[in-house]
């Protein structure tokens, strides 16, 4: 039987009873090194051939009945090997048997061994032969851009030469002359500076010393032992994807289970951040992503016609469940083991994955939108689509200043804007003729209009010939009128260069941080009234009586949304 154990097989063959006195153990192990599955299947099917040959030799040996198998070894044989060894007995001849077969295995692991150091070294010599050969061409580089210096350097002199002959021959007054002669000279040093760089960034490591087989180090020529040669510029950054492979190549121990889900995690990252180099991957970065893993929805990576950007949208758009804590403490895992191994190498300066907190029985809230995001926002024109920018306006600022889902926002009716007594407000209820319905039972309620609104002109939306308030949204079969809009609003936020948390719903939750946060006696159980939560006081009062809520304290808690600098200005 082949058996893995940790990282190895081993080859377990369970002893039969009647020979167990004899050899003194019930099942016998042998472990196979580090041979791959084939390889230890073969291995495996050899040993159990010779372990059967053993066990019918003990057999016959022994007087013990044994199944219905022929014996191995003949009387005449097994007395040729006591007489040739000097065994005193047949027992003693199969137990000779065991340690020479024992003896082969070694030796086969000990040629497996020297197999494998014979291929790394064929590999190492290969690398070092294209070192050499890049150092060949970055020499013969170096070499051209010397000569190019020295070329230049007589153009400089012979230019000097010419200048100060015309100097003289036009009879300056010595301030005239000093004057000149400090143009040129910054002229000169302005031409060292820009052929100095550019031999710094041909020359970004130093050519290796390591020469071909047979080949003899070439004196420097008398241009290049006079000349001074500028130090080399630091080595180029090690971007992700570079140090992920010396990684994992580092660590062939490592499963295929376990390289696979590295790979996948620093695709990820790569996908939200771009293959930046490590060192720049700091704090910040690592608190974004934990963010951006926290704002994926449960189902990514089901959906491949989804951009990374939109399943984080559509995730916050329908409040769908989101990765679990477990799930992105085990991303940080991987990346931390690979920072682990990059600060023993003195490629990092520190481990920004390690120390985080995660709190396996509590997802993170989705995050509210910052006060310079929402002025980044308000100061970025809308790209032009089939979605308008007074459209886009006005969506924004319902959301900012009522905290609608983007559902509730994009199905609004022009019927559903009614005045209830004397209050502007938004009935939000469903429509079953077009399939749509709030997220919950707490979704149907009315929400008053803030004074911002309707100041802004929100009411001049509604048009006599058209269905919806916002009626450049297209009608969908399922009522998801606000799918084009949130891809586009996606789209928009990339080319701001806001963090991929960063979603529209975070209106939502920017609203009800505002309404939390405020000095008033607004009540928790009006904010979850406004935004359609089930309320969090579990109370008789609140459960039974919750649809008693006075407009007026609606209202009151409407108008408490207020920004320090935020508006959107209407257009044509």
């Amino acid at each position: 039987m082949l058996k893995l154990v940790g990282s190895r097989f081993h080859f377990r063959r369970v002893v039969p009873t009647p020979l167990r006195p004899i050899l003194g153990k019930s099942e016998i192990w042998i472990s196979l090194g580090r041979a791959g599955k084939v390889e230890a299947r073969r291995r495996a099917a050899e040993l159990h051939g010779q372990m059967t040959d053993l066990f019918k030799g003990l057999y016959s040996v022994s007087g013990t009945q044994q199944p219905s198998e022929t014996l191995t070894l003949s009387p005449s044989e097994i007395k040729e090997f006591m007489e040739a060894y000097g065994f005193k007995t047949e027992i003693d001849v199969y137990k000779g048997l065991i340690q020479r077969y024992e003896d082969i295995i070694k030796t086969q692991e000990v040629v497996r061994k020297s197999e494998v150091r014979a291929a790394e070294t064929t590999a190492e010599l290969k690398h070092q032969k294209t070192l050499i050969k890049h150092s060949e061409h970055l020499d013969i580089l170096i070499s051209g851009i010397y000569k190019i210096i020295e070329v230049s350097s007589d153009c400089q002199e012979q230019l000097l030469h010419s200048l100060r002959n015309a100097a003289q021959a036009l009879q300056m007054t010595s301030a005239q002359k000093k004057a000149l002669e400090s143009e040129i000279e910054r002229l000169h040093n302005t031409f060292i500076t820009t052929v100095t760089k550019a031999i710094e960034a041909a020359a970004s490591r130093p050519p290796s010393t390591a020469q071909s087989p047979g080949s003899e180090a070439k004196p420097p020529s008398t241009a290049e032992s006079t000349a001074t040669k500028p130090s080399p510029e630091a080595p180029s950054p090690v971007l992700l994807s570079t140090a992920l492979k010396r990684f994992l190549n580092s660590k062939p121990a490592k499963s295929l289970e376990t390289q696979r889900d590295t790979r996948r995690t620093a695709a990820l990252f790569v996908q939200a951040f771009g293959d930046l180099p490590i060192r720049k991957v700091n704090g910040k970065v690592a608190g974004d992503f934990r963010d951006v893993l926290f704002s994926l929805p449960a189902s990514h990576g089901k959906n491949r016609n989804l951009s990374f950007q939109e399943e984080i949208d559509r995730a916050a758009s329908q409040d769908l469940p989101l990765l679990s804590a477990k799930t992105v403490k085990n991303h940080f895992m991987r990346l931390s083991s690979l920072w682990n191994d990059l600060l023993r190498r003195d490629m990092v300066e520190k481990n920004p994955w390690s120390g985080w907190d995660f709190n396996l029985t509590k997802q993170l809230s989705r995050r509210a939108w910052t006060q310079e995001e929402m002025n980044t926002l308000a100061n970025t024109p809308w790209p032009i689509n089939s979605i308008s920018s007074e459209t886009f306006r006005g969506i924004i600022m319902v959301a900012a200043y009522s905290g609608m889902r983007l559902g509730e926002i994009s199905n609004l009716r022009n019927e559903d804007i009614k005045d209830v007594d004397g209050v502007p407000c938004f009935r939000i209820c469903a429509h079953p003729e077009d399939n749509w319905s709030p997220k919950t039972e707490a979704g149907e309620r009315l929400v008053p209009i803030h004074s911002t609104l309707l100041d802004w002109g929100l009411l001049t939306f509604r048009k006599t010939n058209q269905k919806y308030l916002f009626s450049d949204l297209k009608d969908s079969g399922d009522g998801d009128r606000g799918a084009d809009f949130s891809r586009a609003f996606s789209r928009y936020k990339m080319a701001m260069d806001l963090p991929p948390a960063v979603t529209f719903h975070g209106f939502r939750h920017t609203v009800s941080t505002l309404l939390r946060n405020q000095d008033s006696d607004i009540r928790e159980i009006w904010i979850d009234a406004l935004l359609g939560h089930e309320s969090s006081h579990r109370s008789q009062g609140a459960t039974t009586y919750l649809s008693g809520i006075d407009l007026t304290n609606l209202q009151r808690t409407v108008e408490a949304i207020r920004y320090p600098a935020f508006h959107l200005e209407r257009g044509l």
